[in-house]
């Protein structure tokens, strides 16, 4: 039982820290074949810029509330703190997200960027 606990927080982590990645500018350089209404992600531009906008639109429109939560944990693990403490806790302006919090954000603020080829 402890194995699986164990095996369950790294998925978890590199999770967050893949949809962190994706928010990034300079990261999201990934095109979608929406149909041009909000959220969609556009209309598959040749620069990717269609899969930074859908992640742009869902954070302001789709859940707004989850921003500030994985914009601390990205600082956390970015900011050189130990695992464990990012795990369990990550101080950012006096608040204190769990991985519970982040993980009910991430099932919210889905973003379908998928690479077209």
């Amino acid at each position: 039982m402890e194995e699986k606990k164990g095996f369950a927080f790294p998925a978890v982590l590199m999770v967050l820290l893949m949809f962190s990645l994706m928010i990034s500018p300079a990261l999201a350089s990934c095109s979608t074949g929406g149909n041009g209404t909000k959220g969609s992600g556009g209309t598959k531009p040749s620069d990717g810029s269609g899969c930074k906008d859908c992640v742009l639109d869902q954070m302001k429109y789709g859940c707004p509330t989850c921003v500030p939560i994985l914009h601390c944990m990205a600082r956390c693990l970015w900011g050189g703190s130990s695992r464990s403490k990012c795990i369990t806790r990550c101080d950012c302006d006096g608040g204190k997200p769990t991985l519970s919090d982040c993980k009910k954000c991430m099932s919210r603020c889905k973003c379908s960027c998928v690479a077209m080829a």
